[in-house]
């Protein structure tokens, strides 16, 4: 019956008829909807050898239907035509990767990815790039996506971060192999048997407090290697250093920034914290109540303002009126010195000298002078 099924409906899909015939019309096809006949036995005969199982242990036939319907899946996937979320570009499944968690990226893109983050020893951020994944890349992807000499530097910051991570594990100064530090901040190297202290990684001293890098210098100095210009230069150096170092609140690690911004990313576990306060953060919620700014330095910008401020205008008195110009924005006085457009030095807008039109894109600019737009070049 199940054959004459699939010969009513040629070349179409036959699963779902056959699955609604055995349901619903098989017993009464084999006379076993009412009642069970018995009668004679019947002599064995060779049958449709699909019908019979070939197997008598389910533990064996699951796992081959699934180990078939998954490489049935990947051919389609080869086949398939999919989108990369990073490039927005259309290629075949071949040219793409599929990670643990089902999303897929184009392998250049994933290239690109893995080996920015290697070089630049980001690891924290080798994750799928969907914004709201976080899955790990996991290694034998990287291994794939990366050159020889580029999984094993990820090889060795994988093995460093976790060593980093242990709260005991410091490095010795002379030949950086992990050391084991004990209670009192002494590690001994098991390579070169060298002694020292795990927080100023200088020679074991018990009993005396760490030296300071100032006191280090001092140290230097009296001992004839550093010089009086040397060691100011070092002292400059080294205040202009921790000025814009912090200390990760989750890894420990010394982070430096590069930019203004007080939400800092720490580079080694991505934890992200205010660079003023050093306090963990998830958003922008914490700096409602952080001091952003020393008193003196907000006291320092208000007088260099105020200054600016009368300087402008005593220079406006100075000039002829037809010398300054107003912003259409602010209303400061501005000086025009010829120019087509002026930036305002308070608002920091720039604006037709003309018509007085605030214009901030570049191209604008260059077609806007004695084009219709402009309405004050008909008065010229």
């Amino acid at each position: 019956m199940l054959d004459t099924i699939w010969a009513e409906l040629p070349g179409q899909e036959v699963v779902y008829q056959w699955v609604e015939w055995i349901r619903n019309a098989s017993l009464s096809h084999l006379w076993l909807d009412g009642k069970i006949m018995l009668g004679h036995d019947i002599p064995t005969h060779k049958g449709d050898m699909r019908a019979i199982s070939r197997d008598v242990s389910l533990d064996a036939v699951i796992p081959s239907m699934l180990s078939y319907n998954s490489k049935k899946h990947y051919q389609a996937f080869l086949e398939d035509l999919h989108m990369c979320m990073i490039c927005i570009n259309q290629s075949k499944g071949s040219n793409f990767i599929k990670l643990p968690c089902q999303h897929l990226f184009c392998v250049k893109c994933m290239e690109t990815l893995c080996k920015m983050h290697v070089k630049e020893g980001s690891l924290f951020q080798l994750v799928c790039p969907d914004t709201k994944c976080n899955a790990s890349i996991p290694h034998y992807l990287l291994k794939r996506l990366l050159s020889k000499e580029e999984f094993e530097r990820w090889d060795r910051l994988a093995l460093e971060k976790a060593l980093d991570s242990m709260a005991y594990m410091v490095y010795c100064p002379k030949c950086a192999i992990g050391c084991m530090e004990d209670e009192d901040n002494n590690a001994q190297c098991p390579k070169c048997s060298f002694t020292f202290c795990g927080s100023c990684k200088e020679v074991r001293h018990p009993g005396k407090q760490c030296l300071t890098p100032e006191q280090k210098l001092q140290r230097r100095k009296a001992s004839g290697k550093l010089n009086e210009r040397g060691m100011s230069q070092e002292m400059l150096n080294i205040r202009e250093l921790y000025k814009d170092v912090r200390v990760c609140p989750n890894c420990r690690m010394a982070i430096n920034r590069s930019a203004s911004c007080n939400k800092v990313m720490c580079t080694s576990c991505g934890q992200l914290f205010c660079f003023r306060c050093c306090k963990t953060i998830n958003g922008y919620d914490h700096f409602k109540n952080c001091r952003l700014f020393e008193a003196t330095d907000m006291t320092d910008w208000d007088k260099q303002m105020i200054e600016l401020q009368n300087g402008i205008q005593m220079q406006a008195q100075k000039q002829p009126l037809g010398g300054t110009i107003r912003c259409p924005k602010c209303r400061e006085t501005n000086f025009k010195d010829d120019e087509k457009y002026v930036f305002c030095w308070a608002c920091r807008t720039s604006y037709c000298t003309l018509c007085k039109r605030i214009i901030q894109d570049k191209i604008l600019k260059r077609g806007h002078w004695g084009s219709p737009e402009c309405v004050g070049f008909d008065h010229l």
